[in-house]
Formats: C-alpha cells, sequence, structure tokens
C-alpha cells in the first residue's frame, strides 16, 4: 500500500471505530439488531451480597425476634402486628422493631438486619425495656450511633 492511501485506510478505519460500525453487533445503521442485555438485576450497594431472594415483613420480624428473645428473659410477648420496619441508608438494609412485654416492662426488640431469609445478616440486636425515642430511631435509619465499632 502506498503511504497516501495507507492514511486514508488509517483514517477510514478510525472513523468507523469511533461511529461503532466496524464492531459486530454495535452498529448505529437502519435496521441493525440492538444486543440483548444478559441481565435485568437493579443496581445494589456494592458492600452488600446481591441476591435475587427478598425479606417479606414477616420474614424480618420473626428473624428480629429469633436473635432477641433470649435477652428479654424468661417470658415475653411480642407484638408482631406492632412491629416497625424502616428500610435503611446503610448496611444491613433493614432496621426492624417490635414491641414486647417482658416482666412488666414494654420493651422492643431492636435489629438491623440484612442478607438474605435464606442467609440473614444481623448487625444490631439488642432487648430493650422501654422503646427507642424517634430522633435515636432516624440516627438507625442512618446508620448513625449503632454502637460498636462504626
Amino acid at each position: 500500500m502506498s503511504p497516501p492511501n495507507k492514511t486514508r485506510v488509517t483514517v477510514v478505519a478510525a472513523a468507523l471505530l469511533a461511529t461503532g460500525l466496524l464492531l459486530p453487533g454495535c452498529g448505529t445503521l437502519p435496521g441493525a439488531v440492538s444486543p440483548i442485555p444478559t441481565s435485568t438485576s437493579s443496581p445494589t450497594r456494592s458492600s452488600s451480597p446481591v441476591s435475587s431472594e427478598t425479606f417479606s415483613d414477616a420474614q424480618l420480624v420473626q428473624a428480629c425476634i429469633d436473635v432477641t428473645t433470649g435477652a428479654f428473659g424468661a417470658t415475653v410477648d411480642f407484638d408482631v402486628d406492632g412491629a416497625r420496619i424502616e428500610q435503611r441508608t446503610a448496611d444491613p438494609d433493614w432496621l426492624v422493631l417490635v414491641p414486647a412485654a417482658a416482666e412488666g416492662f414494654d420493651g422492643e426488640a431492636q435489629c438491623t438486619i440484612g442478607g438474605s431469609p435464606s442467609a440473614p445478616v444481623i448487625g444490631l440486636s439488642s432487648a430493650s425495656i422501654e422503646p427507642l425515642p424517634e430522633e435515636q430511631i432516624q440516627n438507625l435509619i442512618a446508620g448513625k450511633n449503632e454502637g460498636g465499632t462504626q
């Protein structure tokens, strides 16, 4: 190839690459077939394990009850219908508050839960003899004041 022809071919090839016409499946010509996406999953937070399983409210409440029952003492009655579930802006994804009556106190089970129903990840789990104030609940939703090393 002569130098002017080589330059012309290089310029044309660069133009085709820039417009995507040289790559198979990436054409923009009328009638060109668009590539089919291989994944339909939505973006998730990078620190959470990706799972197609999602918790039901009942599963979140039961997971919190399971990890806090022993901390209340011998007798505890949970008010499952009065449970409060909030999606958090931090990991784990869920804040679960379950009213409880234990040994004469109106308390509350408090948990942060992530993961999946088949493999729940419990962050905070606490048995309190009184419900949390709203300000503290909002802090927990935002991932603040959880104690521990955070």
